[in-house]
């Protein structure tokens, strides 16, 4: 299963780069399009993972809700509540991050 951990965290890497750059170009459809893109290929590979399935809840649930912050606060990425949403989502990717270090670690 070590594989599968740091494929994860490899996609959770890119993911989060792709979120920085969609909320510092505010807004560009195909790079909406990516994050999306991104969050899916994180979610197929955790579905592997069982030990993934909370903390990839709480991603899907921030990703989400800044989003639709970003939507709402017309693309402001210095909102109180889009920099509010942009650091519980960062600590529910490095969440799982940790995790799959720690996993990578226990199968060596």
């Amino acid at each position: 299963m070590s594989v599968m951990e740091f494929l994860v965290a490899a996609a959770l890497e890119r993911y989060q780069a792709s979120w920085d750059q969609l909320i510092d170009s505010w807004f560009d459809r195909e790079r909406f399009r990516t994050v999306n893109a991104e969050l899916d290929e994180i979610r197929k590979l955790a579905a592997a993972l069982p030990q993934l399935s909370v903390d990839m809840v709480e991603v899907i649930m921030r990703h989400a809700q800044l989003l639709h912050a970003l939507v709402r606060t017309a693309g402001s990425r210095h909102a109180a509540q889009v920099i509010a949403l942009r650091d519980k989502h960062l600590t529910a990717i490095n969440a799982i991050r940790g995790k799959c270090t720690r996993l990578l670690a226990a199968s060596h």
